[in-house]
């Protein structure tokens, strides 16, 4: 008989301890895990490209190639340099129009869920546990934002046994925030399980929720990234 997947693991034990009256919940990060947010930044740098053809024609020349989302980078400098932009003004440009736009509410719901992560965590919240969304998304720009892009794909959100946390202050480091969480987060029950891009705050939030199965999705993290101190499953995608 084979093994069970390590992602229908989870689902397993949570209804374990669902069975047992024991409450649950599972961390599941945003940008990078639950969503792919390279699409928002391809639809950004279209409309940019667009407004400002004059300012960056360089940029108005390479439209047809935002469609290969292999050419997206976390730091958008390397992004525009794959793209062959490298002139220090237009990136410096490009930079401020893009972040005006890509810590936005309207620009959140450009964000495409990864393969197969609607299914699986309707999966975690149906077998009864709290679906915790975890991210460094601030509260004053982004929270409307956060809540119909997952309504919209139809993920568990704004009813029973979910929650978002983001952070209060958008210069407040992700790990920093998301490590001071921990406490709060501990006294909703057992933490099964940790799905995250970042290798730094698996570390993080391994080191207080030890018995938590670790989830790291390969799709982008910080160039800087530290690399993973504990054991953790890697994943494409949320398919098994």
């Amino acid at each position: 008989m084979s093994e069970i997947h390590p992602l229908a693991n989870v689902v397993e034990r949570v209804k374990e301890y669902t069975k047992n009256n024991i409450s649950s919940s599972v961390i599941f990060d945003l940008d990078g895990t639950v969503f792919d947010n390279r699409t928002r930044t391809a639809f950004i740098l279209r409309e940019i490209a667009e407004k400002f053809e004059k300012k960056v024609p360089a940029l108005k020349n390479i439209v047809d190639r935002f469609n290969d989302l292999s050419l997206f980078r976390y730091d958008l400098s390397e992004t525009l340099a794959n793209f062959d932009i490298t002139g220090e003004l237009e990136i410096e440009f490009i930079r401020k129009e893009w972040e005006k736009r890509f810590f936005a509410d309207n620009s959140q719901l450009l964000d495409v869920p990864l393969s197969g992560a609607k299914r699986y965590v309707d999966r975690i919240h149906a077998a009864g546990a709290t679906i915790i969304y975890l991210t460094g998304r601030d509260i004053e720009r982004m929270l409307v934002g956060t809540t119909e892009s997952l309504r919209q794909f139809g993920f568990p959100v704004g009813i029973i046994g979910t929650m978002i946390i983001q952070k209060q202050d958008f210069n407040e480091s992700d790990e920093f925030f998301k490590v001071n969480t921990v406490n709060y987060i501990k006294r909703l029950g057992k933490v099964v399980a940790i799905f995250e891009n970042e290798p730094n705050n698996i570390n993080l939030l391994k080191h207080h929720f030890p018995e938590s199965d670790c989830f790291l999705v390969k799709t982008q993290h910080r160039p800087d990234a530290p690399n993973l101190e504990v054991d953790s499953f890697e994943i494409d995608n949320f398919r098994y």
